[in-house]
């Protein structure tokens, strides 16, 4: 088994992960203005190869600058890239790579038919069946519903997703609450429950910041559902290791 670095650059954060195989050996969290702070895994834990994928802010030279850095074979994840498995989405140009990297995690750890719900600064919701990428939706996350209605409003306050979550609010701050958490748990409850209809072993897998408030709320819903941060990480490496051979 080969270690590889793998960098997961998104909208508001770069997630470094180091995997010998598909175990973790560590991960650490930076600001995505900043990916070049996770060049430090590198040389920690000597990685033999290195990939990413990037949908947030950096520029473009965060590759150019690790393979200047390292003597290692680096790979960009890209609307090109070769991949193990097909992409029915017609236009793959405009599918975000991070996308692509947690279906092909949810590929290679758990197979079969999947809903893969990524819950970030965006919610992508994406339909794995075998060995095929279906396609899916995308909405706002948790902190862009709550800020959205404190930015493009006159008098409604910005709340914070943590709190007593009921069937519906007693006040403004927990009727916000309520319809924005509430909504999205629907929304996810929902998509899982139509997908079902045509896959019927549909299974419910969450990553990205928010999976972790998100997973008992859905559970409730009586949808089980599995949590893997490190989904992303290991999509890259399934698609690394399929490159290089």
């Amino acid at each position: 088994m080969s270690v590889i670095f793998t960098a997961d650059i998104g909208n508001t954060a770069a997630k470094g992960t180091v995997f010998d195989g598909n175990r973790v050996l560590t991960a650490r969290v930076v600001d995505n203005s900043d990916p070049d702070a996770l060049f430090s895994l590198v040389s920690e834990y000597e990685a033999e190869g290195a990939v990413f994928c990037s949908v947030g802010g950096s520029d473009d030279g965060f590759g150019k600058r690790l393979m200047a850095e390292f003597d290692i074979p680096v790979i960009e994840l890209t609307s090109t890239t070769p991949l193990p498995f097909d992409v029915e989405y017609a236009t793959p140009a405009t599918l975000g790579v991070d996308r692509v990297a947690a279906a092909a995690g949810a590929m290679i750890e758990y197979g079969g038919d999947a809903l893969v719900v990524d819950a970030g600064t965006a919610v992508t919701s994406d339909i794995v069946n075998g060995n095929r990428y279906l396609g899916g939706n995308i909405s706002p996350g948790l902190r862009l519903r709550f800020r959205s209605l404190n930015a493009f409003t006159a008098k409604l306050p910005l709340v914070r997703p943590e709190g007593e979550l009921k069937m519906w609010g007693e006040d403004t701050e927990s009727a916000i609450r309520c319809g924005v958490v509430g909504g999205l748990v629907s929304e996810i409850a929902g998509m899982f429950f139509e997908v079902r209809k045509i896959y019927k072993d549909i299974r419910l897998i969450m990553t990205g910041g928010d999976a972790d408030f998100l997973k008992p709320l859905v559970e409730e819903k009586g949808i089980p559902c599995v949590v893997n941060h490190n989904l992303v990480g290991l999509g890259l490496v399934n698609i690394y290791n399929y490159n290089r051979k």
